[in-house]
């Protein structure tokens, strides 16, 4: 599913003679996506996974996450990148609703939350509103600590996840003092933001 969201995000930047084999990629992982899905929530709708037990809605959570990985496998197909985008941008928020709703805490979902919030104060700098931005902080503030708090990844990523933690917080920090400096804050909410995608790899 990532591989096939971050070839619609390449797409709209890359040149016309190289955007045909991307499409394809990116219509191929999501395909793969929603294949590997389906067989998940086949195995698992009927015997649920220790932690998710208590959650009545777990069958209809699996299906909902399905259904956008179908959907951003046709938007692929009919070149709208855009929707493509959001389908899976909603198809990453059903799965940290799956963890909230059942009390679990992953890396990747506190990453995911910090991820967004730094891109909702990007989305109102450019739209010339660094007042709603600068509203933000004290929310970007509190998902970077959300992060320090959440158990690392169980995967080979977790040393290097560990070791990125100390820059994304002291980022995080300078971001902050450069608001109550009242500052333009661009700078540093751009480098936020390469370092929250970076991590959020590593998250994965």
């Amino acid at each position: 599913m990532r591989a096939a969201c971050q070839g619609v995000q390449q797409i709209a930047k890359a040149a016309v003679a190289e955007r045909a084999a991307i499409k394809e990629a990116a219509t191929g992982e999501a395909a793969e996506a929603e294949k590997l899905w389906a067989s998940l929530a086949k195995e698992y709708s009927v015997t649920v996974p220790e932690g998710y037990a208590g959650d009545p809605s777990w069958a209809q959570r699996l299906e909902d996450v399905r259904l956008d990985l179908s959907r951003m496998q046709r938007e692929i197909t009919a070149g709208e990148w855009r929707l493509a985008f959001l389908s899976c941008a909603h198809a990453c928020n059903w799965i940290t609703t799956v963890h909230e709703a059942n009390g679990v805490i992953l890396a990747i979902d506190t990453m995911t939350a910090l991820r967004r919030k730094v891109g909702f104060a990007r989305g109102f700098l450019a739209a010339k509103k660094p007042d709603k931005a600068r509203a933000l902080i004290k929310e970007i503030l509190a998902a970077r600590d959300a992060v320090l708090l959440a158990p690392p990844p169980v995967t080979s990523n977790r040393g290097a996840y560990l070791e990125a933690l100390p820059e994304l917080s002291r980022s995080a920090d300078a971001l902050a003092e450069t608001v109550r400096a009242g500052s333009d804050m661009n700078r540093d909410l751009d480098a936020l933001a390469v370092l929250v995608e970076r991590v959020y790899e590593l998250a994965i």
